[in-house]
């Protein structure tokens, strides 16, 4: 071979090889801008769904407004003690030997005084003993009560029932 076709044959080689770094180079900086490209789509999926989660709940929200302020109407607003009070008082119950129903309680508050109550009208059963030391122990609770009514009845020779309509202040200390 001469002179000229082995430099030929060098120059070519050394082209092919620096074309071939090159192209290996760019197919490795697609392969890397790929990765990337699909983690960025992952990420924005996600997104994605996370904004149609918060769009479908904000819808749901709207939907459900009416629903929501019927069903708050059925709660007391300021739960917390009278949840106790009528919890002592079902608890007492069975120590006092009476068996208990809680027939109403009615929320309200007294504009002029600016106080929150409850009317809370319990019917209990029991011997005519246990029945009036049951109206007794209710006209003691250590809350601030009004005992409004009270109605005893016989119901057969040995069962007294009564009927006793209570008022219950509900202090709110957050104010």
């Amino acid at each position: 071979m001469s002179k000229s076709t082995t430099t030929m044959i060098i120059i070519s080689l050394l082209v092919f090889a620096i074309t071939s770094v090159g192209f290996g180079l760019m197919v490795f900086q697609v392969s890397k801008q790929g990765d990337r490209l699909a983690q960025q789509v992952e990420a924005l999926k996600a997104e994605r769904e996370q904004e149609n989660s918060y769009n479908k709940l904000q819808q749901v929200f709207k939907e459900t407004k009416n629903n929501r302020s019927v069903l708050t109407g059925y709660f007391l607003e300021s739960q917390g003690n009278s949840i106790d009070f009528l919890n002592l008082v079902e608890s007492l119950a069975p120590v006092a030997g009476v068996t208990l129903e809680t027939d109403s309680i009615v929320d309200f508050e007294d504009k002029e005084a600016k106080t929150h109550w409850i009317v809370t009208t319990f019917s209990f059963s029991g011997s005519r003993e246990r029945v009036q030391n049951f109206i007794k122990i209710l006209e003691t609770v250590p809350y601030v009560a009004r005992l409004i009514s009270t109605d005893i009845s016989l119901q057969s020779s040995s069962l007294w029932g009564a009927k006793v309509t209570i008022q219950v202040q509900i202090l709110d200390y957050e104010k």
